[in-house]
């Protein structure tokens, strides 16, 4: 390692984690480096909840005011959520009768329901 890597990590150990100076000369490299991707993990799951919570957020104000045409959900905004494909009604009913069959249970006020 160089220099300039021990710096960086002295400065990541003394800032991110804060511990003194004689905590880090007693740490290994391994135990450094995992208690760093500990912290950066958990920063990383912070920040997620953070734009959830702000995606939420934006989510309520945008449906409110009646402006939208569909609900805008908070996974629709972080652009986690998948447009689902419509599934044909000739397709439902068919399927629907497949299982009837299948399980010997027709249910008549199913398919009306479709």
């Amino acid at each position: 390692m160089t220099r300039s890597d021990w710096t960086l990590l002295r400065q990541a150990a003394f800032g991110s984690l804060r511990i003194t100076s004689i905590e880090f000369w007693q740490l290994t490299l391994a135990e450094l480096l995992d208690m760093l991707e500990a912290v950066h993990e958990n920063e990383s799951k912070r920040q997620e909840a953070e734009y959830l919570r702000t995606a939420w957020l934006a989510a309520n104000l945008m449906n409110a005011t009646g402006n939208v045409k569909r609900p805008v959900t908070p996974d629709m905004l972080l652009g986690k959520e998948v447009a689902a494909k419509r599934v044909p009604r000739t397709d439902q009913i068919r399927t629907l009768e497949e299982l009837q069959r299948e399980f010997n249970a027709p249910a008549p006020c199913a398919v009306e329901a479709l």
